[in-house]
């Protein structure tokens, strides 16, 4: 059995690794055996899952035995998988009800509508998962360091790189100092693009299923310089997690691919729209702009 699209939002996540199960749980994604990291980032990656399905399912769906999952329910304190399940059904039960109905929606595309409906189904309901007002709150925070510093880098790798060129493309017009990491030349030319990162500027660094160690590698590089870091990633699983000063969440669950890019891109959209009317001055250099591009767009209805 597959897992069903979630309906895991940002404010979902939120909520579970601040409770007490939760926090043994990220306790053990930090500081457990690789087994233990392993079952914490697919127990966080997605609590309903768990509350709703047994065992075996999460032993087939996790690649880690059911023997391993016993043993680790045990070094949490509890007795066994079912008084686990009943742990993490109680902190997130508010959120399992839409569950079913997911689950049967993604049985009646996989049975007769395919994997187009599947997709499209899934993009909405992930986009409509951020529409929660912390989500909201950390976009216009991070709109405002994006405002204040001295020079913004903007870095992903692999599928990641394109959502940094969107967020790159779309600030570039309204402020100076906004730098791509990786453009071309690989990781050795990036690190070296970064090297002038320091005190006063800020790094937004892109990760998502599958990610990338280099992400990581360089923000970290980029923190003890002196920069500050936002991570746009889709969980507090990711590693981008443990490096960033604020992390603006997109869960980006999909039925067929490792991860949807919608989520991601909404967020880039809201960010881009928060920064642009942040100030006056970004408003005056948008109509410079279009003053500017008038004689190249095409005037045909």
């Amino acid at each position: 059995m597959s897992p069903s699209p979630s309906s895991w939002s940002a404010e979902a996540d939120r909520r579970f690794n601040s409770s007490p199960l939760g926090q043994k749980v990220l306790s053990l994604l930090k500081e457990g055996s690789p087994s233990q990291r392993g079952l914490s980032e697919f127990i966080l990656r997605d609590p309903i899952f768990v509350a709703t399905h047994g065992i075996e399912d999460v032993a087939k769906n996790s690649t880690i035995s059911a023997s391993t999952i016993s043993r680790y329910v045990r070094d949490l304190g509890l007795s066994g998988y079912a008084e686990f399940r009943a742990a993490v059904g109680e902190t997130v039960h508010a959120l399992i009800a839409p569950v079913n109905k997911l689950g049967a929606e993604l049985d009646k595309a996989s049975n007769g509508q395919g994997a187009a409906e599947a997709s499209l189904g899934n993009g909405l309901r992930s986009i409509e998962a951020l529409t929660d007002h912390q989500t909201a709150r950390t976009v216009r925070e991070v709109a405002q360091l994006i405002k204040n510093a001295r020079n913004v880098w903007v870095m992903g790798f692999g599928l990641s790189s394109h959502l940094a060129a969107m967020l790159t493309l779309g600030l570039q017009p309204y402020r100076d100092g906004v730098v791509n990491v990786v453009q071309y030349g690989g990781t050795e030319v990036a690190a070296g693009r970064l090297m002038s990162a320091g005190h006063g500027d800020l790094l937004i660094a892109l990760a998502f299923p599958r990610y990338s160690a280099d992400v990581t590698d360089l923000a970290n590089a980029a923190k003890r310089a002196g920069a500050d870091v936002v991570a746009l990633t889709d969980s507090i699983a990711s590693p981008l997690s443990a490096v960033t000063d604020t992390l603006l969440l997109a869960p980006a669950p999909h039925p067929l691919l490792p991860s949807s890019c919608l989520p991601a891109l909404a967020l880039i959209e809201a960010l881009v729209s928060e920064f642009l009317v942040s100030d006056p001055a970004h408003v005056e250099r948008a109509s410079r702009l279009a003053a500017a591009m008038a004689a190249y767009l095409s005037t045909s209805a």
